[in-house]
């Protein structure tokens, strides 16, 4: 799982609310990993922040968050052509 680093907490924030292709390819790969898992996992860390010099912040995602971050995923990729990873997704979507 990455940790990303950010300056402030409101670069943390803008970064989120701006639907990032990084973090949201760190989202999708998290909870890709958690869905193919046979041990049917109930949530993931989708990716950890550290924000300046304070501790590292995880941001975990219980398993009926998945649909909506998924689905933002989704969004992110299609605006950005990887027409692969909306494919996943879209099966993905299907069984949850």
């Amino acid at each position: 799982m990455a940790i990303f680093k950010f300056k402030s907490i409101n670069d943390l924030k803008e970064q989120v609310e701006s639907k990032d292709l990084t973090l949201s390819l760190e989202v999708y790969k998290q909870i890709k990993k958690a869905f193919y898992d046979k041990r049917n996992r109930k949530k993931v860390t989708a990716f950890s922040a550290k924000v300046g010099d304070h501790d590292i912040i995880d941001f975990i995602l219980e398993r009926d968050q998945w649909t909506t971050s998924l689905n933002t995923c989704l969004n992110v990729f299609a605006n950005n052509d990887l027409f692969e990873e909306c494919i996943e997704i879209q099966k993905m979507l299907k069984e949850l």
